[in-house]
């Protein structure tokens, strides 16, 4: 392995308390967007995080920071659980070219980050991708196509956490991946299969000194999914069942009731006019006897 990879994957393999890092340098041509990942130990989940500009740590100029996470075409999300921020620059401009710091601010003490220069270009850039965020399904397979300007000796295919697999390899970490390089065409293509959950994350292209992160989300299988929602549905189906039955019962009930009290009724008015009328009948007998 050389050296400077050997280095990178030094640096991106420290996923330790005080470890922070991002890419090294991306390219993206004028009026596109662009998303970047910082990755953060885990002792910095609760620090302030900020993006700035500037060559120097300690004198960069703030542009957006985690508590107030938007700011022009610049927004900044932390997200504590995957222990990442994610900086998103929208309709880039030759002016947006320069060193950008991914910075952890430490109260009382000497805040800590890491670089990465972001190259704004009139034309094609110098590596691409096609999308930055893609969404499978488990079990499935997906393909990326890594777009490059210049004749590349080190292309590379890398996952957050320090696994990277290089040209003709057939895994990443363990997990099934197929790198090959079409030199005519300039395209990485990169094919992982067999997708499982776990391989939700952020994974980057690599030619030499340039990086294009990408994310990837693994989702739920459609089979899963779909027994998932016919037991709800079926569910449902039955309190409705069960309700319509009460409702049913409660109304055969009430009319019951109704046809109760009113035979009651019934039966009282009738029982009085007998009543009635046999004291008229032997009113009408004594008077008949006098």
């Amino acid at each position: 392995m050389d050296p400077l990879m050997l280095l990178f994957l030094l640096i991106a393999g420290l996923t330790g308390a005080d470890s922070v890092y991002t890419m090294r340098q991306v390219s993206v041509q004028i009026g596109e967007s662009v998303t970047i990942p910082c990755f953060y130990g885990g002792r910095y989940k609760t620090h302030l995080k900020s993006w700035c500009r500037g060559r120097e740590l300690r004198s960069c100029t703030p542009i957006v920071h985690t508590d107030s996470p938007q700011e022009a075409k610049v927004s900044v999300r932390d997200d504590p659980d995957q222990q990442v921020v994610t900086v998103t620059i929208k309709s880039l401009t030759a002016g947006d070219s320069g060193w950008y710091w991914c910075r952890v601010e430490i109260n009382g003490g000497s805040d800590t980050g890491d670089q990465v220069y972001l190259s704004v270009t009139d034309g094609s850039p110098d590596l691409s991708v096609d999308k930055q965020e893609v969404t499978e399904v488990e079990g499935d397979s997906v393909s990326f196509q890594c777009h490059y300007t210049h004749s590349q000796s080190q292309l590379k295919w890398c996952k957050a956490g320090g696994f990277c697999a290089a040209v003709n390899s057939e895994s990443l970490g363990g997990r099934p991946v197929l790198i090959r390089d079409d030199r005519v065409n300039k395209v990485f293509n990169v094919t992982m299969k067999g997708l499982e959950r776990k391989d939700t994350g952020w994974y980057w292209c690599t030619a030499e000194i340039w990086q294009i992160p990408v994310y990837v989300t693994v989702s739920q299988t459609a089979t899963t999914t779909t027994i998932t929602d016919q037991g709800e549905s079926n569910e449902k189906l039955r309190w409705e069942q069960v309700l319509d039955a009460v409702l049913k019962a409660g109304t055969g009930v009430f009319y019951l009731i109704c046809t109760i009290i009113a035979i009651q009724l019934h039966w009282s008015s009738y029982r009085k006019r007998g009543s009635n009328q046999r004291k008229a009948e032997g009113g009408a007998n004594t008077n008949h006897g006098s």
